[in-house]
């Protein structure tokens, strides 16, 4: 039974938690994989909220924004990817503070939402990670997207592979905050705009191109959105 599925190893039940298109795609991945008895679906945190997690024995979230808080956390074991590799990026909108940042290359990592409760930082939930894979953050955000279904999947099967000899690390720490991005972030004035090169335009209009609000420029006469960029070097 060399690879398969051994006698009495412990089959799972657990709760995929995701809304985003290209977390979604990520489920029948975590579903069928030999390990995983059961795996619903779960979009909301109102859905969430009516499960008894007492049955089930793990929390899969993938592009979910919101925290599970302490009520969750304390009764069934929960992960979840994030796709920077610096700490400073674990406030929110990790993706448009990157390529803002002209940042290219990075990490995608399981984390855990497990935390130590009497660390004095505020976005424990980026504690500890266990496995990541390179993340390439060239292209438009379809491209980026289309990374973060496949990466996921690879993070995922690997953490289910080696559960439950998972081996955690510590997430390296920093002093830097970037703040998460606010919907008035998404618009620049003219005066803003003859400001930045067109390698700037590129990755803030990039960065907030389909499915999130897109980036606009704002005078007095309207306001103009740009839905998809294109850019080349010189």
């Amino acid at each position: 039974m060399d690879g398969g599925l051994k006698i009495n190893e412990t089959r799972m039940k657990v709760i995929f938690l995701a809304y985003r298109d290209w977390a979604l795609a990520v489920y029948p991945t975590v579903k069928k994989h030999p390990k995983v008895s059961e795996c619903i679906l779960v979009k909301t945190t109102a859905m969430l909220k009516q499960l008894d997690l007492n049955a089930y024995d793990l929390i899969v979230s993938c592009g979910w924004s919101e925290e599970l808080g302490e009520d969750v956390t304390s009764k069934i074991e929960a992960i979840g990817v994030h796709c920077a590799e610096l700490d400073r990026y674990s406030y929110g909108t990790p993706i448009q503070l990157q390529l803002i940042d002209g940042i290219t290359r990075s990490k995608h990592r399981i984390f855990s939402f497990t935390y130590d409760r009497n660390s004095s930082r505020a976005h424990t939930h980026n504690r500890l990670y266990s496995h990541e894979v390179d993340l390439d953050y060239s292209g438009n955000m379809e491209d980026i997207l289309e990374q973060l279904t496949v990466t996921s999947k690879v993070l995922f099967n690997r953490y289910l592979d080696d559960y439950p000899d998972i081996i955690w690390k510590q997430w390296p720490a920093e002093d830097i905050v970037r703040p998460k991005r606010k919907p008035e972030d998404s618009v620049l004035s003219k005066e803003d705009f003859i400001q930045m090169d067109t390698e700037q335009l590129y990755n803030f209009f990039r960065c907030l191109e389909d499915p999130y609000p897109n980036g606009c420029i704002e005078d007095e006469k309207g306001v103009l959105y740009i839905q998809k960029v294109m850019y080349k070097k010189k």
